[in-house]
């Protein structure tokens, strides 16, 4: 009795605390609420269940608790997306040990278990076993493809479809022959799969699509956990798997919407370049300007736009740029923040960057609003975004990235690009707004160059 209140208390932490983390103000504080319910279930379910070795278990409990600690002190923020991926994956590693532990049991003990609980048990298994395995080598390539240690791009090869398809019928036929013929074979060959599928699946997907695989792969491994939950019969981790499954599916669900793109094309992976029609001959040359005059163009502007992207993060000038805004703004300036939902490499790594450098949470401004404003900005200042600012979405019917919503940072009055070099955007793709008119190039270290632009606004 006891223990089911404390698994009550500890979803209530747990549900509130997801509550939380829905705003930046309160997020650090819905991080720590859901840690501290995530522990109370850990240990009653430590004294519930008695371990054989209780002091190893602990042990092991203190080795992981160090090792993640550890990471996550150590990650720099441009690391933060694959970092997720990591943890998205251990998940799914976890939900597989489970299913691996008691399917071994149903192997060769299934005198432990009630025979009206066997099915139920076998079915719950096979899910934890395929959307787990799934969940960790799709993990492990999201994770190779985000810190480019393997290509990020589409990686397809002859017959990929039929393969996809021959391995989703070798897992049902493994399943139903587990289950129905209780086929020992059949239980590896299941698990066999799944840890294959997974690689396969994000293998041959896009690298402007990661940030929808990331929150998509953080629904699986939720979903795993709930089916590991529910073999073993633990509340908590039923609760706990269902609010990550159904939050990280919605938020996949408005990311496609965000990208103009449906979750099958998403999965059938990779944009197709072959559409992509316009080169930049056609649409001009890239213009640069100085530091010293593109102060006198902020310097004289009222309304300023800066549009964050992955480049702000490689450069770790989230601080430049707050103190950047706070001089404009003290020379009279009106500056908002313009927030596209896909922007980084994972949902909502713009805001998680401006959060750490304290930025207003009001300055904010979402794709919709932001829109609606560039007309009336005098600067548009686009700190290393590439794909989410592409006039080609809305201006080029034959680019892959047509029909995509964008920041429309091209109606400004004027645009500085701030890149590093002449490079691509993470889908490959060409950008058609470094070459508009209104448009000016600042190149270098995006720190460095906000910094410089700083120093120009004298106290």
């Amino acid at each position: 009795m006891c223990a089911d209140f404390i698994y009550i208390v500890s979803a209530v932490l747990l549900i509130y605390g997801i509550k939380l983390l829905g705003k930046t103000l309160t997020a650090r504080r819905g991080n720590f609420v859901s840690a501290i319910g995530m522990t109370l279930a850990i240990l009653i379910t430590l004294i519930q269940f008695k371990p054989h070795n209780l002091t190893l278990t602990f042990v092991i409990a203190l080795l992981g608790a160090y090792v993640g600690v550890l990471m996550a002190l150590k990650v720099q923020m441009t690391a933060m997306p694959e970092m997720v991926a990591l943890f998205n994956g251990f998940g799914g590693l976890a939900s597989v040990s489970i299913g691996l532990v008691e399917g071994i049991k149903i192997n060769y003990i299934p005198a432990i278990y009630y025979n009206s609980d066997i099915f139920f048990s076998q079915i719950a298994i096979c899910l934890t076993l395929m959307v787990g395995g799934v969940t960790f080598t799709g993990s492990l390539i999201a994770y190779g493809k985000l810190s480019q240690k393997i290509p990020t791009g589409s990686i397809t090869f002859c017959g990929q479809k039929w393969v996809d398809l021959a391995l989703f019928f070798l897992l049902l036929v493994a399943s139903c022959e587990w289950i129905g013929a209780h086929s020992i074979w059949a239980f590896y060959t299941l698990i066999l799969f799944g840890l294959l599928g997974g690689g396969v699946f994000v293998l041959h997907i896009g690298g402007g699509d990661m940030p929808v695989i990331i929150s998509l792969l953080n629904s699986f491994s939720g979903i795993a956990a709930c089916a590991a939950g529910l073999i073993i019969f633990n509340k908590v981790l039923i609760v706990a798997g269902c609010l990550v499954g159904t939050s990280g599916l919605i938020l996949t669900l408005i990311m496609c919407k965000a990208m103009n793109r449906s979750i099958k094309k998403v999965l059938l992976g990779g944009f197709s370049f072959k559409a992509t029609q316009t080169t930049t001959q056609k649409q001009g040359e890239l213009k640069q300007i100085s530091i010293e005059d593109a102060y006198y163009i902020l310097e004289a502007a009222r309304t300023v736009a800066i549009v964050p992207g992955y480049g702000l993060a490689v450069a770790q000038a989230q601080h430049a740029v707050k103190d950047l805004g706070q001089k404009l703004m003290a020379n009279g300036a009106d500056v908002y923040y313009a927030i596209h939902p896909v922007a980084g490499r994972m949902p909502g790594h713009m805001n998680v960057l401006l959060a750490e450098a304290d930025v207003d949470y009001d300055q904010l401004t979402e794709l919709e609003t932001a829109n609606g404003r560039f007309a009336d900005t005098d600067v548009a200042i686009v700190v290393g975004a590439n794909d989410v600012v592409n006039p080609a979405a809305v201006e080029n019917p034959g680019s892959p990235l047509y029909g995509m919503p964008i920041l429309e940072v091209f109606n400004a009055k004027t645009v500085f690009v701030l890149k590093r070099g002449q490079g691509k955007g993470f889908s490959g793709l060409e950008n058609e707004l470094f070459t508009k008119e209104n448009t000016r190039m600042i190149y270098g270290d995006a720190k460095s160059t906000l910094t410089q632009l700083a120093a120009e606004f004298k106290e």
